[in-house]
C-alpha cells in the first residue's frame, strides 16, 4: 500500500513539473499572440504528411518569430521605394495584416496589404506583401505570383 501512495505521489509531482515546464498548461496566457499559432499545421511543425521545411528545421537551430505587432512595426519603417511602392515614408499608407499565416520557402509569413488613398478619399490596394516572420525575407505577392524583394 505504501508502494502505491509513494508511486502517485510521484506521478503527480512528475505531472506538475511537465507542466510548470509547458507554461502551466492550457490556461497560460500571453500578451504577445504570434500568427503561426491557430494557423496552417503545415506552417505550425505538425507532424501531418504536409509539413514544410519549418518542421524540418534542426531541433536546436529554433527561429526566432515576430509578434504580429513587431512583424507591423518593422515593415512600417520599410522605405516604400524597397517595396515598390511611391512615396517618401509608409505613413501615407494603411497596413493591415491577414490573420492567417502563409508559408513561403518554409518559412511562416505575415501576409500584409498595403492601401493608398485615392484623390476620391477612399483607400485603394497599392500592394500586397508576404513578411517573413523571423524578419529575414519581404516578398510582393502579385495574384499567385511570389517575388522576393531585395532588403540591402
Amino acid at each position: 500500500m505504501r508502494l502505491k501512495s509513494l508511486a502517485l505521489a510521484l506521478c503527480g509531482a512528475a505531472l506538475g513539473l511537465m507542466l510548470a515546464g509547458c507554461g502551466g498548461g492550457g490556461n497560460s496566457s500571453s500578451s504577445s499572440v504570434t500568427l503561426a499559432q491557430g494557423s496552417d499545421p503545415a506552417v505550425n511543425g505538425s507532424s501531418s504528411p504536409v509539413s514544410s521545411a519549418v518542421s524540418e528545421a534542426p531541433k536546436s537551430e529554433e527561429l526566432l518569430m515576430m509578434t504580429v505587432d513587431e512583424a507591423l512595426s518593422y515593415f512600417s519603417r520599410l522605405a516604400p521605394e524597397t517595396l515598390g511602392l511611391p512615396g517618401e515614408d509608409m505613413s501615407e499608407y494603411e497596413i493591415y495584416p491577414s490573420e492567417k499565416a502563409v508559408p513561403v520557402d518554409g518559412l511562416p509569413c505575415l501576409k500584409i496589404t498595403v492601401y493608398a488613398e485615392s484623390d476620391s478619399g477612399t483607400n485603394e490596394p497599392a500592394g500586397t506583401f508576404l513578411l517573413a516572420r523571423d524578419g529575414t525575407a519581404v516578398y510582393r505577392l502579385e495574384g499567385n505570383q511570389v517575388t522576393q524583394l531585395d532588403m540591402a
